[in-house]
């Protein structure tokens, strides 16, 4: 098992995290911080294909213009929707 060397600060702060109970270990407040590290990465990959895909579909002129009102009325619809699949 890695077990890391923590600079004075962090050092601080894990036995902080500890001794408050919030984590067993140091142990195993690492591995919570990698598999969230793992989690940001993901999404942050997920991102930046959305925006690609979100560009491309632009320069195909897939898009929809709306003005204010129509946004407010497309911002309602997806209310009503997000309300009926509870």
């Amino acid at each position: 098992m890695i077990s890391p060397a923590f600079p004075p600060e962090l050092e601080q702060f894990v036995e902080e995290q500890v001794a408050e109970g919030r984590y067993g270990s140091p142990q195993e407040l690492v591995v919570t911080a990698v598999r969230v590290l793992r989690e940001v990465e993901a999404r942050q990959s997920q991102f930046g294909e959305d925006v690609r895909l979100g560009v491309e579909q632009l320069e195909r002129g897939e898009f929809n213009e709306y003005d204010e009102a129509g946004l407010r009325e497309r911002f309602e619809e997806l209310k009503r929707r997000a309300l009926s699949h509870q």
